[in-house]
């Protein structure tokens, strides 16, 4: 696709001159204006209605909801249906859409409003948009090759200088956390630490590269019992490229990565190096597992994407020895494994666990 070939060139432009005519070309596309229709949680919908009024509605019509449902939610907060709940074939939906989406966040508390599941629309302005979505960054960085991911060493990474960091102000985190947000928003995504993200507890890390490392803390209010969480969002030459989530506990760590679809032909595994380098720095990290999600289990992005050897060749290896064997039975093979044994490889966890410090 075209647009996603310039999005690229955005994000890894080879000069200056290239980054200009892949701005230049991206003016004349005339996308489709995106609307993410998605089940979102109470907390966005109060989101989108509060950072961008009037650009956010229900979608009454597809799905259809349940008239049980519907007539459970608003018959206590309507008059007129207390009066008729004696009748027969109330029109429940009709009562429905007759109020907005601001009206059901604001009446209805989270829990009622996310088990209503209704669908919602969202006509994004440009500047949240997949096409103009930036971060503003420090410097550009221009550079004819990218590094595959047989020349990336965690190990190496890991003993690398540290990246340098600073922590934002509440105002910028709460903007970085609009950009996070929307980033999922536009592709019908959701992620539990960015919905919930602290804004002032944001940092960023400049990574090396054009890349920037933005990592998002979860709210006091939200936290786990147990873990520490937290949400990277990948930005490369301000464009937001992939992110992630991670779940601390003592020296391990479990993580989670994702480099958009437009994106994956760039360098993805030193992406992923530098972002363990990060857990790391900050956490003291030695242990790294990846939950089978992640790999495949239940995930056919990830089967497609061909996850399970994304992890084995920068190191992991799975934590149940039965699929060990399955996994050097096909490295011997030398063939590309199939979506079946791609499955069965992604029944177990994976692990890395490298030295103190």
């Amino acid at each position: 696709m075209r647009h996603d070939a310039l999005l690229f060139r955005c994000a890894y432009p080879r000069s200056p001159r290239e980054l200009r005519d892949a701005e230049a070309a991206l003016e004349k596309i005339r996308m489709r204006e995106e609307f993410p229709d998605s089940v979102f949680s109470w907390e966005i919908a109060r989101w989108l209605t509060q950072r961008f009024p009037g650009t956010a509605a229900i979608d009454w019509d597809d799905p259809r909801p349940d008239d049980d449902r519907l007539a459970a939610v608003l018959t206590p907060l309507i008059p007129e249906l207390r009066e008729r709940i004696v009748d027969a074939n109330v029109p429940y939906l009709d009562y429905a859409k007759a109020k907005s989406l601001e009206w059901y966040v604001e009446n209805l508390p989270p829990v009622t409003y996310d088990l209503l599941g209704v669908w919602v629309l969202w006509k994004v302005p440009a500047e949240f948009s997949q096409t103009w979505m930036r971060r503003a960054p420090r410097e550009f960085f221009f550079d004819k090759t990218i590094i595959p991911r047989r020349d990336v060493s965690i190990v190496r990474e890991l003993s690398s200088p540290p990246l340098p960091i600073q922590r934002l102000s509440a105002n910028e985190g709460e903007a970085a956390l609009d950009i996070a947000r929307s980033a999922l928003a536009t592709r019908y995504r959701e992620l539990y630490i960015a919905t919930f993200g602290d804004p002032s507890t944001v940092i960023s890390a400049e990574a090396g590269r054009g890349l920037e490392i933005v990592l998002f803390s979860v709210r006091s209010d939200k936290r786990l019992p147990v873990r520490d969480g937290y949400a990277p969002f990948f930005f490369r030459n301000g464009v937001p490229v992939g992110y992630g989530d991670a779940f601390v506990l003592g020296e391990r760590i479990e993580v989670s990565f994702n480099i958009f679809p437009a994106f994956r032909e760039g360098e993805s595994a030193w992406c992923f190096a530098r972002l363990l380098k990060l857990y790391r720095q900050l956490f003291g990290s030695t242990v790294f597992t990846i939950d089978p999600y992640q790999i495949g289990l239940g995930n056919d992005e990830a089967i497609d994407s061909g996850a399970f050897w994304f992890y084995r060749k920068l190191g992991f290896h799975p934590t149940d020895p039965k699929i060990e064997r399955l996994a050097r039975a096909e490295e011997k093979r030398k063939r590309r494994s199939s979506a079946a044994t791609l499955r069965k490889l992604a029944m177990s966890a994976m692990i890395l666990e490298v030295a103190r410090q």
